[in-house]
């Protein structure tokens, strides 16, 4: 019997570059709500009242009176961080890259030395200060963090330079995982708190094992699953392929009920405030 269909319905389904858009929605859907929280709380207090503003936001290392320099150092690692998300959007958008290259060329440039400035200012935070809340291990994970963005920005900058395309978008790929850090470990947080209500958290100093392991895993456990996408694109084996699918679509699952709590637990309900 002849074949009816049309070549494009009788492809077989590409479920590792469906799982990709899946998972790259759900980033933008809730990296996007992360901005809108950041501009709606924050914000809002720092047009308000400029870096005073940020007193009695319960930071970890916040507001400290008297702390002229390290609280610009917050606000800016704050308020920044905002705008390099956007610009992180937009820098995974093939139509931007296509159809835009100044505006991709650009924002790329922004996105790359933001980051270094947000990644110094932010370990400024961690180690000028008396700690807090947290603990040495969770410092720990917070520098290895900043010190992989800055290594990223190089690697990236160094092969567009060079006109390596593919390794360029790899790197950057890595650079954007490492940047969004801040944005998985409040997603693996609430999600943890709502499967197991907070096992491993001692909410009071905000320390414990679980916050030890997510200090590394916020940027560790998105990378690795990077590389395992990197090389399932480069392989013909379809169990390769369709297994790193279904990776990719559970972090995907995992991340969407993380977003949903801390939507609806903390950043819809300060957006205003």
């Amino acid at each position: 019997m002849q074949n009816t269909l049309s070549p494009a319905l009788s492809r077989p389904i590409d479920w590792l570059s469906l799982s990709a858009k899946c998972w790259y929605v759900t980033t933008f859907i809730g990296q996007s709500l992360f901005v809108l929280y950041i501009f709606g709380y924050f914000g809002i207090r720092f047009f308000a009242d400029g870096v005073d503003g940020f007193a009695g936001t319960h930071l970890p290392n916040g507001f400290i009176q008297g702390d002229g320099t390290g609280n610009t150092a917050l606000a800016a690692h704050i308020l920044i961080a905002a705008l390099i998300i956007s610009a992180g959007l937009i820098q995974l958008l093939p139509n931007i890259r296509k159809a835009a290259p100044r505006l991709h060329r650009y924002s790329g440039w922004f996105y790359m030395l933001s980051s270094i400035v947000v990644s110094l200012a932010g370990m400024y935070l961690v180690w000028s200060r008396d700690r807090i809340i947290g603990s040495f291990a969770q410092d720990i994970g917070v520098t290895g963090s900043g010190v992989l963005v800055i290594v990223f920005v190089c690697a990236s900058l160094y092969f567009a330079i060079k006109r390596n395309i593919a390794a360029h978008r790899r790197w950057a790929l890595r650079l954007f995982m490492v940047v969004s850090a801040v944005w998985f470990l409040r997603l693996m947080i609430f999600g943890w708190l709502i499967l197991t209500g907070g096992v491993g958290i001692d909410m009071r100093t905000f320390s414990g094992p679980f916050l030890i392991i997510v200090g590394f895993a916020q940027y560790l456990v998105p990378l690795a699953i990077l590389e395992i996408y990197f090389r399932a694109q480069q392989s013909a084996s379809s169990i390769t392929r369709n297994s790193t699918a279904a990776l990719v679509l559970l972090s995907t699952l995992a991340m969407a009920v993380g977003l949903f709590a801390i939507t609806q637990a903390a950043w819809l309900p300060r957006i205003g405030q």
